[in-house]
């Protein structure tokens, strides 16, 4: 099921509700994603998530203020799982790439057709799955980079770290990675 995972290393306030409250969110936004499947998310209206959460309208607003709050709480519960990875590589003991892929596949595994459905979402700020993994990437690898490269090659550096990380995780959600 969508995002199940982030209930179990998710945000605290997210820890803490009612398991009927986190049950009630988990579907909202499993059908935030079926509503994007189906029609561009311009075109998505909360009546349209609702349905395919099958909760009511009320029900909805009692968690979320407008479909955009629900994409961006969307966007961050990806990120929260992508994010360890990125670091690791740059950061981890052993830094190990094959360990990074993995993990992101795993990522994939659990939430392939959120990521794929989310990373065609262009809308800017904290709803964009794509800008917010190129952000994420970009401080990463610039953290990492800073005082290793000149200044000058850092933006460079980061850019083409988050397009490749990016290519990866678009590769991933269109053809599946084996264990190879």
């Amino acid at each position: 099921m969508f995002l199940r995972s982030a209930d179990k290393h998710g945000r605290e306030a997210e820890k803490n509700l009612d398991l009927r409250i986190r049950k009630t969110r988990r579907a909202i936004r499993s059908g935030l994603v079926k509503a994007c499947q189906a029609k561009p998310y311009a075109h998505v209206s909360v009546t349209d998530i609702c349905s395919a959460s099958m909760v009511s309208r009320t029900t909805f607003y009692d968690h979320y203020t407008d479909k955009d709050a629900l994409l961006a709480e969307v966007v961050a519960f990806l990120l929260e799982e992508i994010t360890p990875a990125l670091e690791g590589l740059w950061f981890g003991e052993g830094r190990d790439a094959r360990a990074v892929a993995r993990h992101l596949a795993d990522v994939y595994a659990r939430n392939g057709q959120a990521l794929k459905t989310l990373l065609a979402i262009r809308v800017g700020g904290d709803g964009d799955l794509h800008e917010q993994l190129y952000r994420t990437c970009c401080s990463v690898s610039s953290e990492w980079a800073r005082g290793r490269v000149d200044d000058e090659v850092l933006p460079l550096a980061a850019d083409v770290y988050a397009s490749v990380v990016l290519t990866f995780i678009e590769r991933s959600a269109t053809k599946p990675l084996t264990d190879k």
